[in-house]
C-alpha cells in the first residue's frame, strides 16, 4: 500500500492545491485502487469526479455510491445496474467507479461488494476504483466491523485530504467558485466580495469544510444586497473563529491548544443545539457524528441549555 500523504509541515500544507492538481492525472491514470480518507465535506469526492475526467469525458462512466443515503434495501438493485453500465463499456473506454464514506457500509453490505469487485475485476473493463471514509478503516478492522479483505482490495494507494482550515489558499478561489454558481442559480448579480468579506472567510474555523463555506456563500445570497457580498452577510462574527478577541471573551483557564479548543467545540456544538431546538439526533446528524457522542460532549463540555 502506497500513502500520500498532504496534511504534513505548514509549506506542504500552503502548496496543496498545487500538490492536489500534480497528482490528480498521476492517480488517474494508475489502475490501482485509491482510498481517499478525511473529515466530513473537505472535497474528497471532488478530488473523486476530477480523477475521472481526466480519462473520460463522458459524465455516464462515473457511477457511484453514497453510503450516506444507500437504500440497502436496494443494494442488488444498485449493484446489478453499475455491474450492467460497465459491461457496456467499450474496449477502449474508461470509468471510475466511486464509493462515498464507505465507512458507514453495513458488514452486510461490505460482503456483497466485495464479492461484486471480485466479478468486476474478472470483466477486464478500465474501472478505476475511488472510495472515500471519515474513519479509520483499521480500527473498524479491530473491533470487527470492516471486512479486511475489502480492506486491502479498496486501498492499493491512500490520499489523506488535510480539512480546509489547513489549506486557507483555497478558500478565496472556493468561494469566488461558489460566488459564480449561486449567481448563475439565482441571478442575483453579485460581482465579487467587498472588503473584508474574503478576510472573515480565512480566518473561520471551517468546522464544516467545503459544505459549510458553500453554505455561508449561499446564506450571503440570501441576505446581501449586490453588488458586492459583505462579511456581515455570512454571519459569521459572533464566535465564527477564535480571534484574539474572541479568545479574550472566551475566559481561557490558560492559552494551551486544547483549551482553545474545547472552548470553540462548546460554543459551535452549543450554536448547532440551539438552530435545531437542543434535538440531540438532529444534532448528530449535522455534526457527522453519532448521538451518543453528542451526550458525552455536552457531559464534558459542560453544555447547558439557555
Amino acid at each position: 500500500m502506497a500513502e500520500i500523504n498532504t496534511s504534513g509541515s505548514q509549506a506542504e500544507k500552503q502548496s496543496f492545491s498545487s500538490e492536489i492538481k500534480r497528482l490528480i492525472p498521476i492517480l488517474a491514470q494508475t489502475t490501482a485502487s485509491l482510498l481517499l480518507s478525511g473529515e466530513k465535506g473537505c472535497g474528497k469526492s471532488f478530488i473523486a469526479s476530477s480523477i475521472h475526467r481526466c480519462v473520460s469525458k463522458n459524465p455516464d462512466n462515473f457511477f457511484e455510491i453514497n453510503c450516506k443515503s444507500f437504500d440497502q434495501a436496494k443494494s442488488a438493485e444498485a449493484f446489478s445496474k453499475i455491474k450492467a453500465g460497465i459491461g457496456q463499456l467499450a474496449a477502449d473506454e474508461r470509468a471510475t467507479f466511486f464509493i462515498g464514506c464507505i465507512n458507514l457500509m453495513s458488514s452486510e453490505l461490505q460482503a456483497q461488494l466485495l464479492d461484486f469487485l471480485k466479478v468486476l475485476l474478472r470483466t477486464g473493463k478500465k474501472v478505476k476504483l475511488v472510495t472515500s471514509t471519515e474513519e479509520n478503516l483499521e480500527g473498524k478492522i479491530a473491533s470487527g466491523l470492516f471486512i479486511e479483505e475489502l480492506f486491502y482490495k479498496i486501498n492499493s494507494v491512500v490520499l489523506n485530504v488535510p480539512p480546509l482550515r489547513q489549506r486557507r489558499d483555497e478558500i478565496p478561489l472556493l468561494a469566488e467558485y461558489y460566488r459564480r454558481v449561486y449567481s448563475n442559480q439565482t441571478g442575483f448579480n453579485f460581482t465579487g466580495f467587498g472588503d473584508g468579506a474574503l478576510a472573515a472567510l480565512e480566518n473561520y474555523f471551517f468546522a464544516g469544510n467545503i459544505d459549510e463555506l458553500k453554505n455561508l456563500v449561499q446564506h450571503a445570497f440570501i441576505v446581501g444586497q449586490p453588488p458586492l457580498i459583505k462579511a456581515d452577510d455570512f454571519g459569521i462574527q459572533a464566535g465564527g473563529s477564535l480571534s484574539e478577541s474572541t479568545a479574550r471573551d472566551l475566559n481561557l483557564p490558560d492559552k494551551s491548544l486544547k483549551s482553545a479548543l474545547d472552548a470553540f467545540k462548546k460554543e459551535y456544538v452549543t450554536r448547532i443545539l440551539e438552530e435545531n431546538g437542543w434535538n440531540q439526533t438532529k444534532t448528530a446528524k449535522i455534526l457527522g457524528i453519532q448521538r451518543t457522542y453528542v451526550i458525552r460532549l455536552i457531559n464534558e463540555l459542560h453544555i447547558q441549555k439557555k
